[in-house]
């Protein structure tokens, strides 16, 4: 018998304990508490690689970084993707990145020195609308970092990112997602306990579907999968500006 999933499970646990799903609805970290977090995480996140590195490597192999020349990256982390993306990218490209927490602005421009001039690192308010020229970017790239956001601001984030992206970019994401295999789903639904019961403890992040968050208008999906390392499901979306 197949387990059912955890917005299932949530459902009949909030139809028979409606007071116990008010007080455990979900909310997500506000912009201090991600960017406090983040801070004293610091080059801990790297921890997460073991689970993030093959949908990373899948999205890059997608992302045809070959005949990129402006990339924006809308939450950096420590730079590991970024210094994975530069060794596909031309070497007259150029790299953006943006991230709410110090700790990560500073750990990825040490890691990007080498590319001097071609990268640039700035940190951002944690809110989804950005200070960049329309039209300025033909890549942008965010990696965990809308499953942090409410889906308010997932989709003030997917209209700037349509805004930022010139005609046929590319938008490359990846989230946590629900799991497709028995121990995945149960994975999930420890997580998104946790989650529910403090968002820090999972640092902000919950499994979400990427697919069910993209506008039907505007955009042309590329490429699409969900794959699996150590019972973790990331989902990669890659849709091109139309």
């Amino acid at each position: 018998m197949k387990a059912p999933s955890f917005p299932q499970l949530w459902s009949r646990i909030a139809d028979r304990y409606p007071r116990l799903a008010e007080q455990l609805r979900e909310r997500t970290l506000t912009p201090d508490e991600a960017r406090s977090f983040y801070d004293h995480l610091g080059r801990k996140l790297d921890w997460h690689a073991f689970y993030e590195n093959p949908a990373l490597d899948e999205l890059i192999e997608h992302l045809e970084l070959s005949q990129a020349s402006h990339v924006l990256e809308f939450g950096c982390g420590t730079g590991r993707l970024a210094e994975k993306m530069f060794s596909n990218l031309p070497e007259s490209a150029r790299y953006w990145g943006l991230d709410i927490s110090r700790t990560m602005v500073e750990l990825t421009r040490a890691r990007l020195e080498p590319f001097g001039e071609r990268a640039e690192v700035h940190q951002s308010d944690g809110g989804p609308r950005l200070r960049v020229e329309t039209g300025g970017f033909d890549r942008l790239v965010s990696t965990y970092v809308l499953d942090l956001l409410s889906d308010d601001d997932i989709a003030a984030f997917l209209e700037e990112a349509h805004r930022l992206l010139a005609r046929g970019g590319l938008m490359g994401l990846v989230s946590l997602t629900h799991g497709y295999t028995t121990s995945a789903q149960l994975l999930e639904h420890l997580w998104v306990g946790l989650h529910r019961l403090n968002p820090a403890w999972v640092g902000g992040c919950r499994p979400l579907r990427l697919l069910d968050h993209l506008p039907a208008g505007g955009w042309k999906v590329r490429y699409h999968r969900v794959v699996t390392s150590y019972f973790v499901s990331s989902e990669i979306l890659i849709a091109q500006h139309a």
